[in-house]
């Protein structure tokens, strides 16, 4: 039997709205209506998916004014610099050259963590791109990039991200931003309470399964969505750590 695991409890006082909101969509994704029916906790989802919804109203109200046409052509031209990346990248598996195939083994293994980047939200978006122009700066890779030409890609990608950042900063003037900021200082503290309820309970439901009952399909959908969860929150937590660095 696998070694007994549980859901960390994260921290949020450096998480960003964006972070914290995308976060929180994504627990609520993989405890899905099904499986708090299926082990007894629709109740105490219900509450956190409550909690969760008037976030969601507050950190969406001001979206429209955020997502401007400018913004909106500068988040296309990043996504099309790094999906050229992407795919030159996957494309390599194919190739009939040996050589050419090596370097997709290895930048594929720095690609996989940041390939549905684009398909994020505005904010996870532009922090993913961060960390994964930080991966390719690594000096494995450079020699590789460099016989690909996509050295020059790169720094227009992060050009392209730079970009994406200063306008949205750009666009949150500060009485919207007061004003987004005071209701979702108010509402996060509930929602992550709703949670960290939740996890108790995920995590008492595998350690009696573990410990007790034995049962192996609940210790195995339990141990799957806690492994889910800890991913979210180590993502969540790498992304507070490269921004202070950043910052230093």
């Amino acid at each position: 039997m696998e070694k007994m695991k549980e859901i960390s409890r994260p921290s949020f006082r450096l998480v960003r709205d964006g972070e914290h909101y995308d976060y929180h969509s994504n627990v609520l994704s993989v405890v899905t209506p099904v499986i708090a029916k299926e082990y007894k906790m629709e109740e105490i989802r219900l509450v956190y998916e409550r909690f969760f919804k008037r976030e969601d109203e507050a950190f969406s109200r001001n979206r429209g004014f955020e997502e401007t046409k400018e913004i909106q052509v500068a988040n296309k031209k990043r996504d099309e610099f790094f999906l050229f990346i992407k795919r030159t990248i996957e494309n390599m598996r194919f190739h009939p050259d040996p050589t050419i195939k090596a370097y997709w083994q290895q930048l594929y293994e720095g690609l996989d963590p940041y390939k549905n980047a684009h398909r994020t939200s505005y904010l996870e978006n532009t922090a993913l791109i961060f960390s994964f122009i930080e991966e390719m700066k690594k000096e494995e890779y450079r020699e590789t990039l460099k016989n690909l030409d996509l050295l020059l890609v790169i720094d227009k990608l992060k050009e392209a991200n730079n970009k994406c950042e200063q306008l949205y900063n750009e666009r949150l003037n500060e009485k919207v931003k007061r004003s987004k900021e005071e209701k979702m200082r108010l509402i996060r503290p509930q929602v992550d309470k709703a949670f960290f309820e939740l996890i108790k309970f995920i995590n008492a439901i595998y350690l009696v399964s573990y410990q007790i009952t034995k049962e192996e399909q609940v210790i195995n959908e339990m141990s799957a969505l806690i492994d889910k969860i800890n991913v979210y929150t180590k993502e969540m937590q790498r992304t507070i750590v490269e921004r202070r660095a950043e910052e230093e």
